[in-house]
């Protein structure tokens, strides 16, 4: 069977403990094994408001696997998700060869752009602690010379 490249978002109550979470997390790691779906990533990617209520809950917690699977694999796990009632949305997408190209390409110029930033503000950093050093030492050297022209 062929066996192609997906990422699932599913949203969990925000009100859970981090115990909770972890454990749904687990739990759907080893339903995606039993199913012989090989995980690339798993991204927890946080708690986060939700644009509107979803069952009275404003707060969700985000959570993404990227995985290799067949198709009907893919039957047996959004199954599992509409069945529990701990998830509250989940959404799975194929990912063509070009979109992966695409979004790894993204990430990588989004990665080099936050380094060239934190590069920058390093600079800055260390001009604003030299001209602050240099503020600091000049009075001294003031204060020398006068005593010197004094005596």
């Amino acid at each position: 069977m062929i066996k192609k490249d997906y990422e699932s978002y599913i949203i969990l109550d925000g009100n859970f403990e981090d115990a909770q979470i972890e454990e749904i997390i687990t739990k759907y790691e080893n339903l995606f094994k039993k199913n012989n779906v090989e995980i690339k990533n798993i991204e927890r990617i946080g708690r986060r408001r939700m644009a509107y209520p979803i069952n009275k809950k404003q707060n969700g917690y985000y959570v993404c696997y990227e995985f290799v699977a067949a198709t009907d694999a893919i039957e047996k796990i959004e199954r599992a998700y509409k069945l529990d009632e701990n998830i509250m949305r989940y959404l799975t997408v194929f990912m063509s060869k070009q979109t992966i190209a695409l979004r790894d390409d993204h990430f990588r110029k989004k990665a080099a752009a936050l380094a060239l930033l934190e590069a920058e503000k390093a600079k800055a950093e260390a001009e604003a602690q030299a001209q602050a050093f240099k503020s600091d030492e000049a009075p001294e050297v003031n204060e020398t010379e006068e005593k010197q022209t004094e005596k």
